[in-house]
C-alpha cells in the first residue's frame, strides 16, 4: 500500500442552502407566471410522450444492435426509418462506473480476469487547499522533490484558473460600482436563473 493509498478519498457533495423570498410583481407578471406554469405542464406532458416513443424505438432496435455486435458487425449507430422521416439510434461510449467497494467486488467476481480488460483504475491526486495557500510549504515540497532528483515540472501540472469567490452572486451588488455593473455582467456570465 502506497502513502497515497492511505489518503485517497471518495468524492462527496454537499447541498447548498437557499433562502426564498417573495418578489413584488405586477398583474402582467402574475399572468405571465400562470402561462409559464401551464406551458411547463404541457411541456412535461409532451416530454413524457416523447420519452415513451423513444423507449419504444430503443426497445425494438437494441436487440438488433446487440446481435450485430455479437456477430462482429459492431456499429455505434443505426438508422431507424419511420413513415415520414428517420431517426438515428446512437450508443455512446460513456459510462457511469460504480465506485463503492462492494459493487466493484461484485463486478470483479462477475467478470473474473476480464475485469482488467474492461476497466482501468486511474488515480487522481490533489493537494489540500490549505497546502496550496501555504507558499512556504509548497516550496518545501518542491525542494524535497528536487533533492530527491525529481524535476517538479515533470511531476506536477500547475495551472492558474480564476474562480468566483463564494457568494459572488451577493457580492457583485456591493463590490461592483453601479456605473460598471452592466460591463461587469457582460464580461462575467452568471448562469441563467431557472424557473422550475
Amino acid at each position: 500500500m502506497s502513502k497515497f493509498d492511505k489518503i485517497a478519498k471518495s468524492a462527496s457533495s454537499a447541498s447548498p442552502k437557499s433562502e426564498r423570498r417573495t418578489a413584488s410583481v405586477t398583474d402582467a407578471v402574475k399572468a405571465a407566471v400562470d402561462v409559464l406554469i401551464a406551458l411547463k405542464a404541457k411541456l412535461a406532458s409532451i416530454k413524457a410522450e416523447q420519452q415513451d416513443n423513444q423507449r419504444t424505438v430503443i426497445d425494438h432496435v437494441w436487440p438488433q444492435y446487440v446481435e450485430n455486435a455479437r456477430k462482429g458487425d459492431f456499429t455505434k449507430s443505426l438508422e431507424v426509418p419511420g413513415n415520414t422521416g428517420k431517426v438515428t439510434f446512437v450508443q455512446s461510449d460513456a459510462w457511469s462506473i460504480p465506485q463503492d467497494e462492494p459493487t466493484l467486488a461484485q463486478l470483479k467476481k462477475l467478470l473474473g480476469d476480464k475485469f482488467d480488460k474492461l476497466f482501468v483504475t486511474k488515480r487522481s491526486i490533489s493537494i489540500e487547499e490549505k497546502v496550496l495557500e501555504d507558499e512556504k510549504l509548497l516550496d518545501r515540497i518542491a525542494t524535497a522533490c528536487e533533492k530527491a532528483g525529481m524535476e517538479i515540472d515533470k511531476i506536477f501540472k500547475v495551472g492558474d484558473k480564476v474562480c468566483a469567490v463564494d457568494d459572488l452572486d451577493r457580492k457583485q451588488f456591493s463590490e461592483v460600482p453601479e456605473k460598471d455593473f452592466e460591463a461587469f455582467r457582460a464580461l462575467v456570465k452568471q448562469f441563467s436563473p431557472a424557473l422550475k
